[in-house]
């Protein structure tokens, strides 16, 4: 008897595997394109955020020296100095012995810089505070939004 050989049926499932592992690939790498392009999107914003703040705050701390400084030439002139701060802009008042002088910059809509000088009577100036605070005082929202089903 001759001896037959059998072929096995091939069904061509190498071509399809190589295939599918090429396009979980290429979804895989397009999936994190699109992410890093969302956060390096939100991390520019975020930054230009900060560098804003930040140019702000500066430029309502230069502003504050440059007040500080007027006060301390008023203080200079002579004994009436008081008389010639602008009532609008400082806020003059006596405090234990000395002379408390405060006024607010207005950094942005949000915050304020406060600053308080003490003049100690012998034309000293110090400063008391120098604070960035809100602008507006904080309103808690009490407003529950619960699901009650009928």
């Amino acid at each position: 008897m001759a001896k037959t050989t059998k072929k096995k049926a091939s069904f061509g499932t190498t071509m399809g595997v190589s295939s599918i592992l090429a396009i979980l690939v290429i979804l895989v790498l397009v999936v994190f394109s699109a992410l890093s392009i969302t956060t390096s999107s939100a991390d520019l914003k975020l930054s230009q955020k900060t560098s804003n703040g930040v140019k702000a705050f500066y430029e309502a701390d230069a502003k504050a020296e440059d007040m500080m400084a007027e006060v301390k030439n008023a203080i200079k002139s002579g004994a009436d100095w008081k008389s010639k701060l602008p009532a609008d802009v400082y806020e003059v008042s006596t405090v234990n012995g000395g002379t408390l002088i405060s006024y607010t910059i207005s950094i942005d809509a949000n915050r304020n810089l406060n600053v308080n000088l003490l003049e100690d009577g012998t034309g000293h100036l110090t400063r008391e505070l120098w604070q960035v605070v809100p602008a507006r005082e904080w309103v808690p929202d009490n407003n529950l939004n619960l699901f009650m089903p009928k």
